[in-house]
């Protein structure tokens, strides 16, 4: 039995570890697999993890960057001392211990998630072994350019989430011949029988609050949908640094009664609000693969976001299951939104084709674009 070896940086909440956590079930069903995370973070994995994969530990706790921000607020010249000691010897073990387990490596193929790992892969990984890594973050500043080609120089393969990362990808590394790019969609891992009703006139959005997913631009655009749409409603779910401030936003537009922040929730909550829900929306700045745009067309939601670099069209098609707004356009979005909570057979019949859309990523789909790489 062939032995698929994953680098994960942690098994705590996150995209990346998701989806890595998801893939692992999946392959453990055909081949032996090993996940080396750098950190336990004194916790459990965050999502259930197949028993029969096996999982090592190099770093038995957590990053100190929290506690070393703490020490500076507090000017205890000992515990900024204590904290500092302590982040340099947590970045020294992060670094040297994924290096050594990487030359010793006792494995078929190994897949990094993350481009530090990449460049240590590209290294010191042992010649027997197939290296992959996938970028699950969109970046086309020129330093990450650089540290793309500089980083994958030696290994076998890069993996995709979608046709725009390919593009990119293919016209950055055109001088590595080592390397070969492969197109593989993240897996959604099922699809729930019930489907929203899409009679509830109610907008959702999913994610951290960060400025990065532009939620203050979601909640403006909302804002004029109201004055055309008066029962309208908004969903946030999600929790972070930005909560406070589009707290304030919402109390400035009095537009308390009809906007909802949840809160981190739990993946069964996630769905029921989903479910209850009429449109997804997505105003993110930068997006690579969004998971969340696929979950929300499993539950048979309409999906409108702003077309920005690589990530949501590679879902979303025009006219079928969504609409793809040019130019971050927040008039087009508003105006967009509000035709289709108008025209309930529009929704309706977009919705429909959402979900139908959505079973070509279920795992039975994805697992044999991956298979071809493990079995060829």
């Amino acid at each position: 039995m062939k032995k698929i070896t994953i680098l994960l940086l942690h098994l705590q909440h996150g995209g990346i570890e998701k989806q890595s956590i998801t893939f692992a079930n999946e392959l453990i069903k055909k081949y032996e697999v090993e996940i080396i995370s750098t950190y336990d973070m004194n916790k459990e994995p965050a999502y259930f993890v197949n028993p029969k994969v096996k999982i090592k530990y190099l770093i038995k706790d957590k990053p100190n960057r929290n506690e070393f921000k703490n020490a500076i607020k507090s000017k205890n010249l000992l515990k900024i001392l204590k904290e500092a000691l302590k982040s340099i010897k947590i970045l020294y073990l992060k670094k040297h211990l994924m290096i050594k387990e990487i030359k010793k490596l006792n494995t078929d193929f190994v897949l990094s998630t993350r481009i530090d790992f990449a460049k240590m892969l590209s290294k010191y990984a042992p010649k027997s072994v197939i290296t992959l890594t996938q970028e699950h973050l969109h970046n086309d500043s020129e330093k990450y350019i650089k540290k793309v080609q500089k980083s994958f120089k030696n290994l076998d393969y890069l993996i995709v989430l979608g046709p725009g990362s390919k593009e990119n990808y293919t016209k950055w590394l055109k001088e590595n011949n080592t390397i070969k790019i492969v197109e593989i969609p993240n897996i959604l891992e099922n699809i729930p029988e019930k489907s929203s009703q899409l009679n509830s006139n109610n907008l959702i959005s999913i994610g951290r609050l960060h400025p990065e997913k532009d939620f203050e631009t979601l909640i403006n655009i909302f804002n004029n949908v109201l004055k055309q749409i008066s029962n309208a409603t908004l969903t946030i779910v999600g929790g972070g640094d930005e909560l406070d401030k589009l707290q304030q936003l919402i109390k400035k537009l009095k537009i308390q009664d009809k906007v909802t922040i949840t809160g981190m929730v739990s993946k069964e909550e996630v769905e029921k609000y989903l479910i209850n829900s009429d449109i997804y929306v997505m105003t993110s700045i930068s997006e690579c693969f969004p998971m969340v745009l696929l979950e929300a067309s499993a539950c048979g939601l309409p999906l409108i976001s702003f077309d920005v670099p690589v990530g949501p069209k590679a879902i979303i098609e025009n006219e079928k299951n969504g609409y793809l707004i040019q130019k971050r356009n927040q008039e087009g979005m508003t105006k967009t939104i509000v035709n289709l909570l108008k025209n309930r057979e529009q929704l309706l019949e977009l919705g429909k084709k959402s979900k139908e859309m959505s079973y070509k990523y279920l795992p039975s789909e994805i697992m044999k674009k991956w298979d071809d790489i493990f079995e060829n």
